[in-house]
């Protein structure tokens, strides 16, 4: 990716599923800092630690599952359900508002328009200061997913990422 960087053939470079651990054992090898690093994050998983490792090194956070997949127990808090009747929005328009005050790149899926256009009325309100920290104290500081657990690295050293070359 650096040599198609520097051939001008792309013009960022971009990582995904990129824990502290694996941050911190690969990126200081890089050449060229990753714009972006995308990775699981949601109002139950907020990796603030990774957060403060990327914005030492000016990368932003693109959300994955930035709704939590769905899980309905998320869209069933309290705290959010209760911001969501104070300001007219769905669970989801707060969980996003929430993720984009963060700093946090959100590209929620969804394949219905109706869903699509929701997403996209998040800037016409802003959650004040205490709602906020309502919803930092949501983390529960673990995700659905996990890119260290045994045996991930191995099985990914052993993928030929030029195989099909």
């Amino acid at each position: 990716m650096e040599e198609a960087q520097k051939a001008g053939k792309i013009r960022s470079i971009g990582v995904s599923n990129m824990t502290p651990k694996i941050w911190n054992k690969f990126v200081p090898n890089f050449d060229v800092m990753p714009a972006v690093n995308q990775v699981e994050f949601n109002p139950y998983f907020q990796q603030k630690e990774l957060r403060q490792i990327m914005a030492k090194n000016g990368v932003a956070l693109e959300a994955w599952a930035p709704l939590g997949q769905g899980n309905a127990d998320l869209f069933k808090e309290p705290v959010i359900t209760k911001m969501a009747e104070k300001y007219g929005k769905d669970a989801g328009q707060i969980i996003l508002r929430f993720e984009h005050q963060e700093g946090v790149t959100v590209f929620p899926k969804s394949v219905h328009e109706a869903r699509i256009k929701s997403n996209m009325e998040i800037f016409d309100f802003e959650l004040n200061s205490a709602e906020m920290d309502q919803m930092r104290a949501l983390d529960k500081g673990k995700g659905m997913h996990d890119p260290d657990a045994p045996g991930v690295e191995e099985m990914l050293s052993q993928y030929d990422v030029h195989a099909n070359d």
